[in-house]
């Protein structure tokens, strides 16, 4: 990638490797020590709205960097793998992180974790003081990459649970409104609910095309809703996510634009289940890209809290991403769970529909029923109304699927697991 930022203002090709959250950068792709080391903890990443393929970088106590992609795969695979090392973290809760270490006398530290090695050659130690103090070292250096704030975080291979949700407001969140002007060629498309309107239009920067979404920003709840949905959807950054590119507000609309999937919702599909009925494999295929997605949200503390038909959408190239981040919910140490009654019925796993506090394993019971529609083109107890159908679930549970015997038994143990109603046992 290329790299603008610091001191020098103009466009320098560099090398980067991303070490859990640290970013290493390089002068020439043959150097074997860094320039320097971005300590991504506490920062935050998102697409550049004024440059093609860029990324802006925002560290605490730096300059903001841009750095510029060649493709646009390189661009997303990138922005989500930074957007991950970002991520708010804090020390976990009862982890005994080990780290084993040698020191030889001939050949000094052996086993030392690259993160390691680069604070001491960063730090200008010359290597025969490092091996000359060897047991101090490694005391100094598991205290610094522990304890020290400014300096370099501790290394996990998961998310820890954020201490809290943060407080963003809308013009914390949107983008000058001139740069509407980038998208040209709007089409007006459908309506949605509460004035909304959708477009399909043209990305002159990109020459992809794109979808808008215009809202109504009525009052202090709607704005709250709407800062709500938009941080979710700018910071959920997976390939079988819909990609958020920018948001703006025109004469008191909020614009939401992200990628346009050609090939409409899986319900549009369902819909024609007289006629095109999806195999096993297809079944599989969707039900991967749908769960890669959601192992994602719930490894960053997420639950969706509306997986349904009409919420995952597909694109002639044969992608099949998740979208509508409007029911969404962030799990924190201050609240590791909910208990808020909010989805689409027919979707609802039972513990949402009688208030209990629940967690993730919600999204993987609507899941269960997203399969179910599948397979029957629509949701268990839809013939009733909807608080009808919530007692239904609530009381009688899921019924079996009305040709079991047409499916492989592997499905059936799957989708059945996706069903379970208690909570420890669904998969």
């Amino acid at each position: 990638m290329k790299k603008q930022g610091g001191v020098v203002k103009n466009w320098k090709p560099r090398w980067f490797i991303l070490k859990n959250t640290n970013l290493f950068y390089f002068k020439k792709k043959e150097d074997a020590k860094p320039v320097d080391v971005l300590v991504l903890h506490g920062g935050s990443v998102c697409l550049d709205s004024k440059r093609i393929q860029t990324l802006k970088l925002h560290l605490p106590g730096r300059d903001p960097l841009y750095l510029q992609a060649n493709t646009n795969d390189e661009l997303n695979s990138w922005l989500q793998a930074l957007d991950q090392a970002c991520f708010n973290i804090t020390t976990p809760f009862n982890i005994e992180q080990k780290v084993h270490v040698n020191f030889n006398i001939s050949t000094g530290f052996e086993g030392l974790p690259y993160d390691w090695e680069v604070i001491l050659g960063m730090d200008r130690i010359p290597k025969k003081e490092v091996n000359a103090q060897s047991s101090v070292n490694c005391e100094v250096l598991k205290n610094n990459t522990h304890n020290t704030p400014a300096g370099y975080p501790a290394v996990t291979e998961f998310i820890p649970i954020p201490e809290k949700e943060p407080t963003l407001s809308l013009q914390d969140l949107v983008s000058d409104p001139s740069r509407k002007d980038v998208f040209t060629n709007l089409n007006k498309i459908g309506d949605g609910a509460s004035g909304a309107r959708v477009y399909i239009a043209d990305w002159k920067e990109s020459n992809m095309e794109i979808t808008i979404r215009t809202t109504p920003i009525n009052n202090k709840e709607n704005q709250k809703l709407l800062c709500s949905e938009i941080n979710f959807m700018k910071t959920s950054i997976h390939p079988n996510i819909v990609q958020f590119i920018d948001t703006f507000i025109v004469n008191n609309d909020l614009w939401i634009v992200t990628e346009h999937m050609n090939g409409g919702s899986l319900k549009d599909i369902l819909e024609q289940f007289e006629n095109v009925k999806l195999d096993e494999s297809q079944i599989s295929y969707v039900c991967l890209m749908t769960l890669r997605a959601l192992n994602y949200l719930h490894k960053i503390h997420r639950i969706h809290r509306d997986i349904k038909s009409d919420n995952i959408l597909l694109n002639n190239k044969g992608e099949v991403k998740i979208v509508d981040f409007g029911y969404a919910a962030q799990l924190t140490k201050a609240r590791p769970s909910r208990n808020t009654v909010i989805g689409t019925p027919y979707w609802m796993a039972p513990e949402l529909i009688e208030g209990q506090d629940y967690g993730i394993k919600v999204d993987i019971w609507s899941f269960g029923i997203l399969l179910r529609e599948m397979l029957e083109s629509e949701p268990p107890y839809i013939e009733f109304p909807p608080l009808r159908a919530l007692f239904m679930v609530t009381s009688k549970g899921i019924p079996p699927l009305k040709e079991e015997h047409k499916y492989s038994p592997e499905l059936v143990q799957f989708y059945n697991q996706c069903l379970e109603k208690d909570v420890e046992k669904r998969a």
